[in-house]
């Protein structure tokens, strides 16, 4: 099974929800039960939802008073997926028109340490699971299985019927032929013959086929 991104889920999404309806529960709850200051904007892919605390959130101390948690709902389908990071707070959010929020690359790398250490992540997957009365899709790793190497089985061309045998068997299996290989040579020259000469390459006697 693969691991989950610990800061990162998708789940499925009931007929009567949209990312619209958890995006709004979500800013909500951060509110009133999280006490953070929140704004909510409609992306090209769903929501985000952005909040912030006072001075004593424990961030603050490392990211300064303008870092925000960004929570970007994605919905494909009947899916929402569910992406939390750092950002840089942006005043007015709701007001913003176009395109997504472009996230602050300082931020996201200090800022995800940070999240590590804090409880919000977690409580933010906790109140969309309730909410939605899901759990989180764990999707399988697909592994890519190869078929076996087969071994090249070594054949023997019977020289009489040309039937197919086995690499050291001494005698054809369907007529009876000898398999074993005859040393041929010319018999005025000695020039050793692969046996389907009609004259001699060497000195160009004329052969005898039956030799």
């Amino acid at each position: 099974m693969e691991l989950m991104n610990e800061f990162s889920r998708t789940y499925p999404l009931a007929a009567d929800l949209s990312a619209q309806n958890v995006a709004y529960a979500l800013a909500e709850y951060l509110d009133l039960k999280k006490n953070m200051i929140t704004q909510t904007m409609r992306t090209r892919n769903g929501y985000t939802v952005q909040c912030k605390g006072d001075a004593s959130a424990e961030w603050t101390k490392y990211l300064g008073l303008d870092a925000a948690v960004s929570i970007e709902l994605v919905q494909a389908d009947r899916t929402l997926t569910v992406n939390i990071g750092f950002e840089k707070w942006t005043e007015k959010l709701g007001l913003a028109a176009f395109g997504a929020i472009v996230f602050h690359p300082l931020l996201i790398t200090s800022g995800i340490g940070v999240l590590r250490q804090i409880t919000l992540p977690q409580d933010i997957f906790a109140f969309l699971e309730a909410y939605m009365h899901v759990e989180p899709i764990v999707q399988e790793q697909t592994v890519e299985r190869t078929a076996p190497v087969q071994e090249e089985v070594k054949t023997v061309i019977c020289p009489s019927c040309h039937a197919v045998n086995k690499e050291g068997a001494r005698f054809c299996k369907v007529c009876g032929e000898s398999l074993e290989k005859k040393e041929i040579s010319c018999p005025v020259c000695g020039e050793p013959l692969d046996g389907d000469e009609t004259f001699c390459p060497s000195c160009g006697t004329k052969l005898n086929q039956e030799q």
